[in-house]
């Protein structure tokens, strides 16, 4: 995939769960774009290997390793961020987990896990870092009710599996379809200091995180490894699986200019498995 834009030329963007998969390609995107990309991510590891490259290809990135479910941390890197860049203009709710469970099978806790990332965490994020993209907002701007030109973007990444219930992972399904109802809630909210708030919702796409979602239905039916995968694509009518290339384009041209005008959208890149 080549391109020739600097779309994000000088902005400052945080990426949760940058440090691999999707969010990587998100981050690696941003960065080929101009954008200066905070890898908000929990593994310090992969947190600071992730900055490396996107520094080496773009403008200074920056590792903050965090819990983003803990709702205590996510002001102060709010904080943090804004006083090293001087501003926070993008933020992507990417970090979340995966698993698959029948209703019969599944626990408390695995309910409990499943949304401590995937909405609890997405949720309070958004609000540390929407305090401070309102902050910067000029006074004006607010009074006047109406801008040409948007003061921060936020993209949510959440999943097809949020458009409909699945049987075989309801908690997760249901902490998405929370993502898209968060997306259009948050972007109501924020529209009058010229936020947008906008989603994705992929398909599969072979990461490390469906990988293991893959050996533990591989184990679980006695497959292959790779063969659960590749039944679902099957299924996909282009017949392939996605990849974090697309996922990073598109939260490229959200995030952008472009689509100044574009506000509580839920965008499917699924190769067609979903029409809604």
């Amino acid at each position: 995939m080549t391109f020739n834009m600097k779309r994000l030329e000088g902005k400052v963007a945080i990426v949760t769960g940058a440090g691999q998969g999707i969010g990587y390609g998100i981050g690696k995107r941003f960065a080929e774009e101009g954008a200066h990309v905070v890898v908000a991510e929990i593994n310090p590891t992969t947190a600071a290997q992730a900055a490396k490259d996107y520094s080496q290809i773009g403008p200074e990135a920056l590792a903050y390793p965090i819990d983003i479910g803990d709702p205590d941390r996510t002001p102060q890197m709010a904080a943090d961020v804004a006083a090293h860049f001087g501003r926070i203009d993008i933020l992507v709710n990417n970090a979340g987990i995966s698993d698959k469970l029948t209703l019969m099978e599944m626990t408390p806790k695995d309910w409990d896990d499943m949304h401590y990332v995937n909405t609890r965490g997405l949720l309070f994020t958004t609000q540390a870092v929407a305090r401070q993209m309102i902050a910067q907002v000029p006074d004006e701007v607010i009074q006047a009710g109406e801008s040409q030109q948007c003061y921060g973007k936020i993209v949510n990444i959440a999943s097809i599996a949020g458009r409909r219930g699945r049987a075989d992972a309801i908690h997760y399904s249901t902490s998405k379809a929370s993502v898209i109802t968060i997306t259009q809630a948050t972007a109501m909210e924020l529209a009058p200091y010229h936020i947008n708030v906008n989603a994705i919702c992929p398909a599969a796409v072979w990461t490390a995180l469906y990988q293991h979602l893959d050996q533990r239905m591989a184990d679980k039916l006695n497959l292959a490894p790779g063969e659960f995968y590749q039944q679902r694509i099957k299924k996909v009518p282009l017949r392939r699986g996605g990849n974090i290339e697309e996922i990073g384009a598109m939260a490229a041209f959200l995030c952008s200019d472009e689509a100044d005008y574009i506000t509580a959208q839920s965008y499917n890149i699924d190769g067609g498995s979903e029409m809604n």
